[in-house]
């Protein structure tokens, strides 16, 4: 099977040019503090293709709805140039990851032309409708703040197809070119008139009344051609007002002694929300602390809603930056703190046979939940929580409820976690979760390597950010000046301490929101310290970097 060309002869059609390697849906869900319909499922009995959509698949907005929007095609192969270039988030490169319906190997942005006739299987026929408008959403789903803008500067954003004539689809069916309409504008060519050569007015002409090219970008055209309208994508890309951070006010109204280290704390909201949303798996929050709300920490919720929740939090004075601190010693019954909405950066793979739990310590807040959904969704899982101690145990009238879901190792009866056993014992399609200390997690790491685990099914979020290091200094490529950070700081505090607003979804490093452009420098901080710092502020830090 050979690849499609430009230039496909009319007497070489039909021809089968790719096979479905997967079909997959999913319904809107909570997701990046708002709602999307990204986490698609793969499917392995035939689907339904209506005019409108993909099975009973859904699409938080309405303006992803419509037949021209009816099936989303991506290439897998392009996962594997992503894993190269964004190595840190390589385990979210998963097929499937972007939201698409239709996967497969062959089929790609540059030789795809808007206007193909195509059949799927032998009931579906569609066409090729558009290149995919990459969205701001792209952003959470891989951690990376521009991850949008990096996929449409790729031109590696998928299709969308209508459909033609419904039916039924599988993995395994051919895809055969039957008609090919447009040879000379492939979608990569669509997507450069669109983002790059944007005042090419020969091509607007084209473009602008193409009738088998979608009308959202159809109008694109027609209204920089007739009226030199041109749209700024920015809220597109990184998500205009939807980005801005709400602070809501809450009331501290319980605190309580879990452990000698961890404490519970609950707040109520002072003003009640309506239809107040859920804790979702691997959801945190942010919260300003500090007699100025300087401090702004990010903590797992361990139960509740948005009108009421619970945080455990874990105090240990030689690692705090001064949250945990504040909460502990500062923050009294009835004091009011200012919370953002709740976050899910750490879900459960919707589509994984058997889950998988790993817990060190404070890193059970991260899991409870999660369990929890796991549990009333009559999902198999297993929670493996690893304490110093008996007395250690945090958040226990939780961890009964797991039943035999559940082991807890006591160190100090020698009883440790043996993770090479419990990889080995997993199939292909068990997802690992893992919450602790760096120690704990490279240990997955180096165990899955051992076993030969696929990587891509392990997920990490650490629960600490670790700031000692030898102390170094920035230079502000755009504003100018010299910040120092010494050996107990995150660059992060300290940008914030200078009067610069640096977004940070989770403030511990994992979400990536935080990373801005390097510009030159070389690396003085070495080892595990560097690299920690480093994922907390972004490139802000790797700007000292070989």
């Amino acid at each position: 099977m050979g690849s499609i060309t430009d230039h496909v002869s009319l007497n070489t059609l039909p021809r089968h040019i790719d096979t479905i390697q997967q079909v997959r849906t999913g319904k809107v869900k909570p997701a990046f503090g708002e709602s999307s319909g990204i986490f698609k499922i793969q499917q392995s009995a035939p689907i339904k293709v209506h005019f409108q959509r993909c099975g009973d698949d859904e699409r938080a907005w309405e303006g992803h709805a419509g037949p021209d929007n009816a099936l989303h095609h991506y290439d897998s192969q392009h996962y594997k140039s992503w894993r190269q270039e964004l190595p840190d988030r390589a385990h979210l490169f998963e097929v499937g990851a972007f939201g698409e319906n239709i996967v497969s190997d062959n089929m790609t942005e540059e030789t795809v032309c808007v206007g193909d006739i195509l059949s799927f299987g032998v009931e579906v026929v569609v066409q090729v409708s558009k290149p995919r408008p990459p969205c701001y959403k792209l952003n959470h789903r891989f951690e990376v703040k521009d991850m949008s803008l990096r996929s449409q500067n790729a031109k590696r954003t998928g299709w969308y197809y209508r459909v033609l004539k419904e039916g039924l689809i599988q993995a395994g069916d051919e895809i055969v070119l039957l008609e090919r309409k447009q040879p000379l504008w492939t979608i990569a060519k669509v997507q450069n008139k669109l983002y790059r050569e944007i005042k090419d007015e020969v091509a607007m002409k084209d473009l602008a009344y193409l009738p088998e090219l979608g009308d959202e970008i159809r109008s694109i055209f027609l209204n920089r051609l007739t009226k030199k309208l041109f749209i700024d994508d920015k809220q597109r890309l990184q998500g205009g007002d939807g980005m801005v951070l709400k602070w809501t006010r809450y009331r501290l109204v319980s605190k309580m002694r879990e452990t000698p280290r961890i404490h519970s704390f609950i707040f109520e909201a002072v003003t009640a929300i309506k239809q107040p949303a859920k804790v979702e798996p691997g959801s945190h929050i942010r919260v300003k602390l500090g007699k100025d709300d300087k401090l702004v920490r990010a903590y797992s919720i361990v139960d509740g809603d948005a009108n009421r929740f619970e945080l455990g939090v874990a105090l240990d004075k030689e690692e705090s930056r001064g949250g945990s601190t504040y909460l502990h010693e500062a923050v009294k019954l009835g004091d009011i703190l200012s919370f953002s909405e709740m976050k899910s950066d750490f879900p459960v793979q919707e589509n994984a046979d058997c889950h998988v739990l790993i817990a060190g310590g404070i890193g059970i807040t991260a899991f409870l939940a999660s369990a929890g959904h796991l549990r009333e969704q009559g999902s198999t899982f297993h929670l493996y929580y690893a304490v110093r101690s008996a007395e250690d145990v945090a958040f226990a009238r939780f961890i009964q409820t797991f039943g035999e879901n559940v082991t807890v190792l006591d160190g100090s009866r020698g009883q440790r976690l043996d993770i090479r056993s419990i990889l080995e014992k997993q199939k292909h399609r068990t997802h690992v979760y893992v919450c602790g200390p760096d120690r704990l997690m490279s240990a997955v790491t180096t165990a899955a390597k051992d076993v030969d685990f696929p990587p891509s099914n392990i997920h990490s979020e650490a629960f600490v950010v670790e700031t000692s290091g030898d102390p170094f200094s920035v230079e502000l490529g755009k504003s100018g000046g010299t910040l120092d950070v010494k050996a107990e700081e995150s660059l992060l505090d300290v940008l914030r301490d200078a009067g610069f607003d640096i977004p940070s979804t989770c403030e511990a490093g994992n979400c990536g929101s935080c990373k801005v452009d390097v510009c030159s420098g070389k690396s003085s901080i070495g080892g595990l310290d560097y690299h920690r710092r480093r994922r907390e502020v972004g490139c802000l830090v790797a700007c000292r970097e070989e």
